[in-house]
């Protein structure tokens, strides 16, 4: 009833704004030849303050036609293209229509008065153009309120900003790049007063290898500064406190200087926070300040346990002249986390139901150290080379401990309990190096060099008291010391040649070398029933696998007609694997020859593609050993050296435009062989057997569709709605007891949003979401394969408001119906809130709620197989926390 409520009092609104009179105005844009103009840009201004009303670009006939323009006042025509000179008329519209007819551009072939300043949108080549003295902002507005006034970019109240649908990836200052992706770092930080000119246009890049499609391409905006800007400085500091023991501390400090860009921040907190915005970590800087990160869409469940996180790190960009960059990204984390969860699941062997419970929990403690870096270089405007590398070491160190009790509905079975303490070293160490050669407009060379190579050292205790009731000996203490050494290393190299000498058609010429390596050593000690250490040597499963592939391929590009667009290459690879299998002695090599050919047709915005692929052995199915030293489990040999054949076929249509988005598609995935697993369960003790097998052919597909319908009705309201549909299925292949069997596991997963924002200052979005999973088999009649499906619902909303008289809030409230046992069901209410008080130089006061109602819980359920399980997980409990934000900005000019 009240989101009912809601609806009517935003409809009672709305009415007044769509019966205001509008009218449409068309015509014909000409060149002084009578030719058509495409993409000339048409504004239509108020003359009162020379405001824009609307724009839009003429169609390849010249054709342009307004919607919903002021009727029967005055307004002013304005037409530009690069290719003539700009054009302007008074008119008003009266009968709800003004045609203009034919337009001619040029100097003197007109009578009207033509334009000697910079219209207020133009297209520059590529490049969309506007004049931000036609767009007026209040006093010490940011970027971000000069974009949301320029027709054609639409600004959502999260900061992001799309054009002709689509989201903008980047935005720069002066053609360079600013902190990082995250737009919202410029456009919520530098003052609209010292913008001259807004550009958009589609990045291609540094690269002048020809681009097949640029509608793809992703969009960029670019903004012109004014000459007396020389540099800006921002940032902030926070601490809140709050009950339960939470609180979170940290400062950011930025600094802007035409080429230079540095960011330092440091932050701590316990309310499993990563830093200050949850994407600013991965940004290196920004102010956002949304409650939502590690949560679905409305707000509640964290997936990560409980964590207490510390770090501190920067981010340095530095631009030498026009043709050299380099950056720099540094964290350092210390993170300690708690997790525990519960679970339980229903199986049947034999026709017995076992039932099984157990309990995990652990604790964890981690230093991680990330270092990235980017080097740019252009050796003059046809070649350039980029150096990628990136460091990232861990260390962990996490302890323990387990319990797990298998019954059935007449006797106990077994139960064990285990505490294990760990320790373990990561390394990492990856690049990407590219270098490219423009010969002519017609001949290009490339060469990239890709390296990765990993270091995973692993040393763990553990010790299981395990019962087995129905066994001669039901109690056995075991003591394991495990250790293992995982070694990884890639390499790729690749040279290209490009070639356009035809017209339409264009050639890429390819050759690679790929060489990758994967050791594994371990290391086992066990103790057994207090009997002495012994080294289990015959119990370490230590191999090598490792491969070179040489490729040669050839790609066309291929454009008939206008509109349709042909991609078709072929690829010959010629794989030579190796396997040395230590413990058994043994070494196996395998040499194979692959054609993989590929196709792609687009036409217009409809694509279809299909391709051919070869996929390696997954090294984390080879047992050299068996180990049945557990007395509860036994893992068999196994051995899977065969490369896997795989085919795609894919097909997607999008239509993206400033009202309509709209996105659908789907794909298929086929395996000539695929891994599949073999279990064995005695249903008097519950040992468990398993092991893994190179089992048939299988399909998994999936289809998807999006569409966004957005809609302004008067100056002040704003509204979209958006629906988003999957369906998907996925095959797997299992035996259990020596019975066969392939699930698919079929799914769909609807989602239903509208949003109303007024003024941009409040913002309400009601949501609801549908889910439904069911687990097929193709064993049929066995009491031990049932078939099932589930099915949760969702019910939210989110409601925004921005600084209204200082006081801004941002509140998610979900209604959810899930999971709450193997057969039970129940509503959880999921509510949070953060309200803030805005002073005037911008710094806040915040109290957040999280999970207000007190029922913050994590639940999941499924089906595998002959099994049904449940769990429920640790996550955050309710808390309220005070804080108080200190932000800083300062510009300073000439």
């Amino acid at each position: 009833m009240k989101i009912l409520f809601i609806f009517y009092f935003l409809l009672l609104f709305t009415i007044p704004a769509l019966s205001q009179t509008k009218g449409k105005a068309n015509g014909t844009i000409l060149s002084q030849a009578g030719e058509p103009l495409e993409k000339a840009t048409v504004t239509v201004l108020s003359p009162k303050d020379s405001a824009v009303i609307s724009y839009l670009l003429t169609d390849a006939k010249g054709n342009f036609e307004f919607f919903r323009l002021p009727a029967e006042t005055r307004l002013i025509l304005i037409v530009s293209h690069i290719n003539a000179s700009p054009y302007s008329q008074d008119f008003s519209i009266h009968n709800g229509l003004h045609n203009f007819g034919q337009l001619k551009l040029g100097a003197k072939s007109l009578d009207e008065v033509v334009v000697n300043v910079a219209p207020p949108v133009r297209m520059n080549k590529d490049t969309l153009e506007y004049n931000t003295n036609f767009f007026k902002t209040r006093p010490n507005a940011n970027v971000e309120e000069l974009i949301k006034q320029l027709p054609g970019l639409q600004v959502n109240m999260d900061g992001t900003i799309y054009y002709q649908g689509k989201e903008v990836s980047k935005v720069k200052v002066n053609d360079k790049d600013f902190f990082s992706t995250d737009v919202r770092i410029a456009t919520r930080n530098l003052d609209a007063s010292l913008i001259k000119t807004v550009q958009v246009y589609r990045d291609k890049g540094e690269s002048k290898i020809n681009v097949e499609d640029e509608d793809r391409l992703p969009i960029t905006i670019n903004l012109k500064v004014k000459k007396e800007f020389l540099k800006a400085s921002f940032g902030k500091a926070y601490g809140s406190a709050g009950t339960r023991g939470h609180y979170e501390a940290g400062a950011l400090f930025n600094t802007f200087r035409d080429t230079l860009q540095l960011s330092f921040l440091a932050f701590g907190n316990n309310v499993n926070r990563q830093s200050f915005d949850y994407n600013e970590l991965n940004q290196q800087g920004g102010l956002g300040r949304a409650e939502s990160y590690g949560f679905d869409s409305f707000g509640g469940r964290n997936y990560s346990g409980k964590a207490n996180d510390v770090g501190i790190g920067f981010n340095l960009n530095n631009d030498w002249g026009t043709k050299t960059k380099l950056n720099i990204m540094y964290m350092l984390k210390h993170n300690n986390t708690e997790n525990a969860n519960q679970s339980s699941n229903i199986a049947k062997f034999d026709s017995i139901e076992q039932f099984n419970n157990s309990n995990y929990e652990e604790r964890k403690k981690r230093l991680g150290h990330d270092l990235k870096s980017l080097f740019r270089h252009r050796m003059d405007t046809t070649a350039y080379l980029e150096f990628k590398p990136s460091i990232r070491i861990n260390r962990d160190h996490s302890d323990s401990k387990s319990f797990s009790k298998t019954d059935t509905q007449q006797d106990s079975i077994n139960k064990s309990q285990t505490t294990g303490d760990s320790k373990q070293a990561q390394f990492n160490y990856s690049h990407s190096f590219y270098i490219e050669k423009q010969f002519n407009k017609k001949h290009s060379l490339s060469f990239r060099n890709e390296i990765n190579y990993s270091n995973h050292d692993v040393d763990g205790t553990n010790e299981q008291l395990s019962e087995i009731y129905n066994n001669p000996n039901p109690r056995t203490l075991l003591w394991t010391n495990e250790g293992s050494v995982t070694k990884s290393r890639a390499f790729n190299s690749t040279i290209s040649y490009f070639n356009k000498t035809v017209k339409k058609l264009d050639f890429n010429l390819f050759f690679s070398l790929n060489k990758n390596s994967r050791s594994q050593t371990e290391t086992f000690y066990f103790d057994q029933n207090n009997s002495g250490r012994v080294h289990g040597n015959d119990l370490e499963n230590n191999f090598n696998y490792n491969y070179q592939e040489y490729v040669t391929g050839l790609k066309f590009y291929w454009k008939p007609i206008k509109d349709i667009f042909i991609d078709i290459g072929t690829t010959y690879a010629i794989k030579d694997d190796h396997f040395d299998l230590k413990q058994l002695n043994e070494n196996k090599k395998f040499k194979n020859g692959y054609w993989l050919p590929n196709i792609s047709v687009r036409y217009k915005s409809l694509s279809l593609s299909w391709q051919k692929n070869i996929q390696s052995p997954a090294t984390n199915g080879i047992r050299t050993v068996e180990n049945d030293l557990n007395p509860l489990q036994t893992r068999l040999k196994a051995f899977i050296f065969d490369n896997i054949e795989t085919q795609q076929a894919s097909v997607s249509f999008y239509a993206y435009n400033a009202k309509i988005q709209f996105n659908t598609g789907g794909n298929i995935n086929y395996q000539e062989r695929s891994i599949g697993t073999r279990s064995w369960r005695d249903a008097k003790n519950g040992h468990y057997t398993v092991q893994s097998y190179l089992a048939g052919s299988r399909y998994n597909s999936s289809l998807y569709s999006f569409f966004r319908y957005s809609f302004k009705s008067g100056e002040n309201w704003n509204f979209y709605l958006s629906q988003t549909s999957t369906a998907y299925n996925f095959e797997n292949y299992s035996t259990i007891n020596d019975i066969s069997n392939k699930s698919n596991n079929v799914g769909i997963d609807l989602s239903q949003e509208f949003s109303v924002t007024w003024r941009n200052l409040i913002g309400i979005q009601p949501k609801y979401t549908y889910n439904r999973n069911k687990n097929l088999n193709s064993t049929k009649n066995h009491p031990d394969f049932a078939e099932t499906a589930y099915s949760t619902h969702q019910i939210g909303m989110g409601l925004n408001i921005n600084p209204i008289q200082g006081f801004s809030l941002e509140s998610t409230y979900s209604l959810d119906n899930r999971a709450s046992g193997l057969n039970g069901r129940k509503n959880y209410h999921i509510l949070n809130a953060s309200m803030y008080y805005t002073f005037k130089n911008k710094s806040q006061v915040k109290l957040t709620g999280f999970d207000i109602l007190n029922q913050n819980t994590q639940n999941y359920w499924g089906s595998q197989g002959n099994m049904t399980y449940f769990g429920s997980s640790m996550t955050l409990k309710q808390y309220f926390m005070l804080g108080y934000i200190h932000k800083f900005n300062i510009i300073k000019t000439k």
